[in-house]
């Protein structure tokens, strides 16, 4: 099988294609890593989640393993760094008789359509399914990004509020005005992309109806602080508390 992968001679994607023919369904690996049915949520054959707090709860008390932290690793043109650093790692444990299991972080869509490619590391230390990885995987990204935009539809619709209507109206409508200042608003839009050209615009330009016209732009959705906060939470009470202590204007 080897022979049909050369990373010498074969390009990243066509190694993920022959290596995906020989990929376990997700209920392969649940068996394997002893967990039960009801801790693991397969997204289809060969992807899936885990419900991580009910496993630790259930391990709690057993032995635990090492953990090894691969950071910081400059990648090279071709965008081998930390991910491809981390696949090799795992793979050379398995072949020492080691149980290892890795944790990378879901691609983002800016890197993913540049030079550096997906984040699924590279050669013959590839995360695969490499397109079900690169392309959303089971959506975090999106719903982060979703999260973010609708911070920002509700602090733009209340200064288009604001700025439209007295306060008499504002009090029909049960709105107590907050007057906030639309030269310091501390979020702007986010999208999956590094799009230079949308970091520094102007929006809302058109009627009363149109929004509040203000110098705004987008950031990538994985620099997100509602991402940062996902990252850390320990639970989801945890992680309503953080995002309730987050400032936007």
């Amino acid at each position: 099988m080897t022979a049909k992968m050369n990373p010498v001679e074969m390009p990243d994607w066509k190694i993920a294609q022959a290596a995906e023919k020989r990929m376990k369904k997700i209920y392969e690996l649940r068996d394997e890593l002893g967990l039960y049915q009801s801790e693991v949520l397969p997204y289809g054959h060969y992807v899936g989640k885990l419900d991580y707090q009910i496993i630790l709860e259930r391990l709690k008390g057993e032995s635990l393993g090492k953990y090894v932290d691969v950071t910081a690793i400059t990648p090279t043109p071709l965008g081998e760094g930390k991910s491809t650093t981390t696949i090799g790692l795992l793979e050379g444990l398995s072949k020492i008789g080691k149980k290892p299991i890795g944790a990378i972080r879901q691609p983002s869509g800016g890197p993913t359509f540049n030079i550096k490619g997906s984040a699924a590391g590279g050669g013959l230390a590839q995360c695969v399914p490499l397109t079900d990885f690169s392309l959303g995987l089971t959506g975090d990204i999106d719903a982060i990004t979703n999260a973010h935009n609708l911070a920002m539809v509700a602090l733009t619709s209340r200064i288009q509020h604001e700025f439209n209507y007295t306060d008499k109206v504002l009090e029909n409508k049960k709105l107590k005005r907050l007057n906030i200042d639309p030269r310091n608003i501390s979020i702007g839009w986010a999208m999956d992309f590094s799009a230079q050209s949308l970091r520094e615009i102007i929006i809302g330009i058109g009627g009363k109806m149109d929004g509040f016209m203000m110098k705004c732009g987008f950031q990538i959705s994985v620099s997100s602080e509602i991402m940062a906060i996902l990252a850390i939470s320990v639970d989801l009470k945890d992680f309503r508390k953080r995002i309730g202590k987050m400032i936007v204007a």
